[in-house]
């Protein structure tokens, strides 16, 4: 359910056209505007039973610089809830590379009844602004991201106390990123199925550039050249133009039918809507996946070293058991933080897999994923970290220090 989420043509903000030429003559070709993400954002929020309200929060001086924001309300007419929920360490989901806030949509029904929650679409991605990428290497490219999530927090009011930050795939890589720069500000970081924890192996390159047939080498030598470059998926899909909508709804139809609870007959249409205009809509924040990770998806600064040096902030990982992230990694990260300092609640360094999952583990396992989180937070949630979706107690907890 909507809730202060107007279309674009009763916004002005959200109906300027970015930088880009969004509103001028790509509409015609790319099947997508403001207008209608607006509405395919809509289309996703009336999936819900909760009330949201659906914002764009400014954080710079330019037209483009705001961050789509979804504050998930307390149930009505619960006055109670909501007093506790404005006592909660508010909770704020971040996505991974070519999602938005709207990938929460089946987790938001089960977890606000326990906790204050916001999902954010990172700047230049999602239903956010998309101001002109101009960063360059890797610092700089996390800093576009960081940096605004420091003054989205300051807009919101919540520089007053902490947060916790529940980072999805390369979210939760800039999650990290934030929380390292940032940890008076955090409450606790939850890395769901994180990019760019390990080191990339000595020799990698070489299985694919002198140890394998020719075809196999021109192959990855063309694959990481437009890596380099800045090719994105995005880029693909607005290239497509007309038939972008037919790659994303071919997509949609089988990545989501793997593992779990596959997406229903009345969630595929709606979702792949939402996919497509979100990554047809004018490049930005996409292009910073070259100056973060390297052809292979190996980051450029990786957050095994980073993350022992990260102090005051719990850390806990979360798992599907079919993830292409290898939680293995979290689990060595999560040995050496044991030896490096003590865990500060119980779900501190711990690594949790939740079976018959992939890597969008929260929407295809959305029960497991919510009793998972709302028991590794229970510490913030003022006891209101009760059971969500019914049974017991969620995925596998792998205690990496044992």
């Amino acid at each position: 359910m909507a809730d202060g989420a107007p279309l674009a043509k009763d916004n002005p903000e959200v109906s300027r056209a970015p930088a880009g030429g969004w509103g001028s003559w790509a509409p015609r070709w790319r099947k997508t505007s403001p207008a209608e993400a607006a509405e395919a954002e809509r289309g996703m929020l009336d999936l819900l039973k909760s009330k949201v309200l659906a914002r764009d929060v400014p954080v710079g001086p330019g037209k483009q610089d705001y961050i789509r924001t979804l504050e998930v309300q307390p149930p009505a007419g619960a006055a109670e809830g909501a007093a506790t929920a404005a006592r909660q360490t508010p909770v704020v989901y971040l996505p991974g590379y070519g999602a938005g806030s709207c990938f929460l949509w089946r987790n938001i029904d089960a977890l606000s009844p326990h906790m204050r929650l916001f999902a954010c679409d990172w700047l230049g991605t999602g239903r956010s602004g998309r101001p002109r990428f101009s960063a360059r290497g890797q610092e700089e490219a996390e800093g576009f991201f960081t940096d605004s999530l420091a003054e989205w927090r300051r807009a919101e009011g919540l520089d007053g106390g902490k947060m916790v930050l529940v980072g999805h795939s390369l979210g939760g890589y800039l999650a990290a990123a934030y929380a390292l720069k940032h940890p008076e500000h955090v409450q606790h970081l939850v890395l769901v199925c994180p990019a760019g924890i390990p080191e990339k192996p000595a020799g990698w390159e070489s299985r694919f550039t002198t140890a394998a047939p020719a075809f196999r080498r021109l192959l990855f030598r063309a694959a990481a050249g437009a890596w380099e470059a800045g090719l994105t998926p995005g880029a693909v899909i607005r290239a497509l133009g007309p038939w972008g909508p037919g790659l994303v709804d071919k997509y949609v139809g089988g990545r989501f039918s793997y593992h779990g609870h596959p997406l229903t007959e009345q969630e595929i249409p709606v979702f792949s809507s939402y996919f497509y205009h979100i990554a047809a809509a004018p490049g930005s924040g996409e292009f910073a996946l070259r100056h973060l990770l390297e052809p292979g998806a190996w980051a450029r600064s990786p957050l095994h070293k980073r993350l022992l040096e990260l102090q005051g902030v719990p850390v806990t990982f979360i798992y599907g058991a079919h993830d292409w992230m290898d939680p293995n990694n979290a689990v060595a990260l999560s040995k050496e933080l044991d030896r490096v300092r003590p865990r500060a609640v119980p779900s501190d360094h711990a690594v949790e897999i939740i079976p018959d999952a992939g890597h969008y583990v929260f929407i295809e396992q959305p029960d497991e994923f919510n009793k998972t989180l709302l028991r590794v937070l229970a510490p913030w949630l003022g006891g209101g970290g009760g059971s969500a979706g019914g049974g017991g107690g969620g995925g596998g907890a792998v205690n990496a220090g044992a």
